[in-house]
């Protein structure tokens, strides 16, 4: 499973997870607001501990300073701002978005769930609801959560992403569990009155879905350091930070297969050293203010390890990982990575038009230009158009390409093909932030990594250079040690030295010609890159496809279809690098065939019988949406 995937796996899972959080801490809001009558000071007086809860402690003070707590804005916030980064309708969507681009790695039952719920989420969407209207909407959330959980357990084969897919949940409990107890901790004061103690970890107890649980271990007494070891400590409970930080450490052992490898080393040594001060710490022993700087620190080592794990996995990098202990108590932040990846939607219009000098009497061919569906990319609609008009055969290739394949018979001076695709691409960078770790190294030199890819190790005669050709470069870039290091290296060589020019070299230029001319267009450069990391065996294989160039961008390369190499790292997967452009294959790309170089991936090929012809093409990428 590639990491873009596990990324958006884990994600949506944490997206689903916090959306169910926020909603259930709002719906205990609005029912102790509505039930209150001796407490409605206190009830009133929680609207802070929410926001900090559910945003972060800069957010209310901010609301504070300039709206003050009222309670119409503070619903709008937590429902429906755009603003807000962790609002319930940005989690919906961005859970929505991930689902949709790992839906071929969950059952359809899951995006179909979220999806609906996605689109009746609509009415929040507009915002400026009532209590009374809001609460349908919090009902609807958990009942929701609670159907993806059931189905995810139910209908999920327990592999990789099912494991993502809890790691994700699992770590963002712990988070929310942590975070809650430390606000409810700084709002509490030692020698408070006992109703007033009674009421904020009653309150605690019921944001986080406890306080049934915790009365059939306890009596009902809100004593703060009985609450607190419930809360943290109990290994029966699914919201305690213990059970989490337990489930997460087994579902990683079942992800690396019982083993502790130099690259998963860091994330087992920060759960075993948490779990360590679990039996170590001694709440009973210590004082409210005592308490509060321990669940400051607590919050923070929770958040560390969120962090840990993304950068273990390779995960899409949030911010600095914040040191334990660094904060201050005013200072309650959300690791919130609400961001979404980068995602766009484009229409293609490709028309190859073929003009003959003498009639033809017939002609056999074959297309690709159907665009893939894959990790990164989903073919939205496609259709095909042929005049003279003819039936199309459909198969894919030994390089899992779309072909079609048609006939025509009848005597014609003139084809016409045209494709009409609508494409949705979602792509992170990645290969810049990747270290080439010593098992990486192992699987990258074995025996079997190489028959695996034998066939894009091998040059072919497209792709082939002369020694002295490679030479000449490995002397200037250094020998290769690092696969990801040297790719990047050869890709901006490649990039500084051609000159991009559309007359100097033909479809049936090789690699070895246009490595002499330093010229040629994106053809050339894939083909010169191509051998030479094939020479330095690095798998690598051509891409077929096509680029959006919007407006004011430098890159070029759009005229008709473009091309490109990918590279296969341990790991990590193929990673598309664009030697015309000096970038990596991002969602400006658009992909449609891959294979050993520019004769697998042709994007049109036959025969006729007859004279000389004369092709034309134009190709137009526009954009219908970008989130």
């Amino acid at each position: 499973m590639l990491s873009r995937v596990a990324n958006s796996l884990y994600w949506m899972a944490r997206n689903i997870e916090r959306t169910e959080n926020i909603a259930r801490v709002m719906s205990v809001q609005l029912i102790n607001t509505l039930e209150a009558s001796d407490e409605e000071t206190l009830a009133d007086l929680d609207w802070d501990m929410v926001v900090a809860i559910c945003a972060s402690h800069q957010e209310l003070e901010h609301i504070k300073n300039n709206k003050g707590l009222d309670e119409e804005y503070i619903l709008d916030y937590l429902a429906s701002s755009k603003v807000n980064q962790n609002s319930l309708i940005n989690c919906i969507d961005i859970a929505r978005e991930n689902a949709r681009t790992s839906r071929d790695h969950l059952p359809n039952d899951i995006f179909e769930i979220w999806n609906d719920f996605f689109l009746y989420a609509e009415g929040l969407r507009e915002g400026k609801l009532t209590k009374e209207s809001i609460n349908k909407y919090l009902r609807r959330i958990k009942s929701t959560s609670l159907t993806i959980q059931g189905a995810i357990e139910s209908s999920m084969s327990r592999g990789r992403p099912y494991r993502f897919l809890k790691i994700g949940k699992w770590l963002e409990k712990a988070e929310n569990t942590a975070r809650t107890l430390n606000v409810v901790c700084c709002h509490s004061r030692e020698g408070e009155a006992e109703t007033n103690r009674y009421y904020n970890w009653r309150f605690a107890l019921q944001l986080l879905n406890g306080y049934e649980a915790y009365l059939k271990q306890f009596p009902p007494i809100m004593e703060p350091k009985n609450v607190l070891s419930f809360l943290i400590t109990e290994e029966s409970f699914p919201r305690s930070i213990r059970y989490c930080i337990d489930h997460i450490r087994d579902a990683i052992i079942d992800v690396e297969q019982g083993k502790i490898s130099h690259y998963s080393r860091e994330i087992f040594s920060s759960l075993d050293e948490l779990t360590a001060e679990f039996t170590e710490m001694k709440i009973q022993e210590l004082n409210l203010s005592e308490l509060c700087q321990f669940l400051d620190y607590f919050q923070n080592r929770c958040n560390e390890i969120g962090q840990i794990f993304s950068e273990t996995y390779y995960l899409t990098e949030r911010n600095n990982r914040i040191k334990s202990g660094s904060q201050t108590q005013s200072q309650h932040v959300i690791n919130t990575h609400t961001e979404k990846n980068a995602h766009m939607k484009f229409q293609i219009e490709h028309i190859n038009n073929f003009d003959y000098e003498a009639p033809v009497d017939s002609s056999m061919n074959t297309i690709r230009l159907k665009p893939r569906t894959d990790e990164c990319q989903r073919l939205l609609s496609y259709r095909s158009e042929i005049s003279p008009g003819s039936l199309t055969k459909e198969h894919v290739d030994i390089w899992g390409n779309h072909v079609e394949e048609f006939y025509i018979p009848e005597q014609h001076t003139h084809l016409k093909v045209k494709t009409t695709s609508v494409v949705s691409v979602q792509r992170s960078p990645f290969i810049h932030h990747i270290k080439y770790t010593p098992e990486m190294k192992g699987i990258f030199t074995s025996k079997l990594f190489r028959e695996h890819y034998l066939s894009f190790l091998n040059d072919t005669p497209n792709t082939y250079l002369r020694k002295e050709q490679v030479d000449q470069v490995v002397e200037e870039l250094g020998d290769m040690e690092d696969p990801i290091d040297f790719s990047l290296k050869v890709m901006e060589y490649l990039h500084d030295r051609f000159t991009y020019h559309t007359n100097s070299t033909n479809v049936h230029t090789k690699a070895g010609e246009a490595f002499d001319l330093k010229s040629g267009v994106c053809q050339d450069m894939t083909n010169v890159m191509l051998g030479i990391l094939r020479a330095n065996n690095i798998p690598a294989r051509y891409v077929s496809g096509y680029l959006y160039v919007g407006e004011g961008s430098a890159l070029i390369g759009d005229a008709a279809t473009h091309a490109w190499v990918e590279v296969m790292l341990p790991g990590i997967g193929w990673t598309g690098l664009d030697p015309t452009n000096n970038v990596e294959a991002l969602e400006n790309h658009i992909r449609i065939a891959t294979g050993r170089d520019y004769s697998d991936v042709s994007p049109l090929q036959g025969f006729y019988r007859g004279g000389e012809s004369k092709l034309d093409v134009s190709v137009s990428v526009k954009v219908l949406d970008v989130n």
